[in-house]
């Protein structure tokens, strides 16, 4: 049976000390920040990781409320012919991601053969690929995507495995939000608003941004837009 953040004591068979595991998250911590982009951040994440766990493909998929699908935007390891390309659409009801969007924990599976509930694991094990590991992304209470580490082999992963990928996620989740930003008030667009800006620094940004607002955007949103009074397609970053 898959685990969901739980585990009996007798498999905590992997030991991570303290101070290897601090001075990785650090080093995950200064990914976030001095990588240019998501992909830059989760690839320098994943180097770091595979210094305490072993893993053959790691993938941050991200949720794209307009197509109810998380995103695969970036991918560690060898994906000769894989159908996990970069850009691909995993369903949530077809996904352990789409679940982790749901549920907002982490999952084990020890082996996807056995304990798979969703059609996308089927994918994985065609791929030879036998156990995952992964964590969702969580910022401000909201789930926005998910971090999963994958093995050929079986019980690859365990409840401490989790624990420190929930760790590292919480690392760079900030930087990923910021690499792919959304509205929460305007699922269905990029497009500056002023929710938008209030949600990406407030004053500042729409300082920085006032040539790219409309008159309405202007006024903070404020009263009612006129006609021909239309946001720009001009985007955040």
């Amino acid at each position: 049976m898959a685990q969901y953040f739980a585990e009996h004591a007798t498999d905590m068979n992997v030991s991570f000390p303290l101070t290897k595991r601090y001075r990785a998250l650090l080093e995950v911590n200064k990914a976030a920040i001095t990588q240019p982009t998501s992909h830059k951040v989760f690839e320098n994440m994943c180097t770091v990781l595979k210094q305490l766990v072993l893993f053959d493909r790691a993938g941050l998929t991200l949720y794209e409320p307009e197509q109810d699908a998380l995103k695969l935007i970036a991918r560690d390891g060898k994906f000769a012919n894989s159908y996990f390309r970069v850009g691909v659409l995993l369903g949530r009801k077809e996904s352990h991601d789409g679940w982790m969007i749901e549920h907002g924990v982490p999952i084990i599976r020890r082996d996807v053969e056995t304990e798979g509930r969703f059609p996308i694991e089927e994918r994985s094990l065609a791929e030879g690929l036998h156990s995952y590991c992964a964590a969702p992304l969580v910022l401000r209470g909201e789930n926005i995507g998910v971090i999963t580490l994958l093995s050929r082999r079986k019980n690859q992963f365990s409840y401490r495995h989790a624990e420190f990928l929930q760790q590292a996620a919480n690392q760079i989740v900030l930087a990923i939000r910021s690499f792919n930003r959304h509205c929460a008030q305007h699922s269905h667009t990029k497009l500056i608003c002023p929710r938008c800006i209030a949600s990406s620094g407030g004053q500042k940004t729409t300082t920085k941004y006032k040539d790219h607002l409309s008159v309405w955007g202007k006024r903070g949103g404020r009263g009612r837009k006129s006609r021909g009074d239309e946001l720009t397609n001009a985007r955040l970053g």
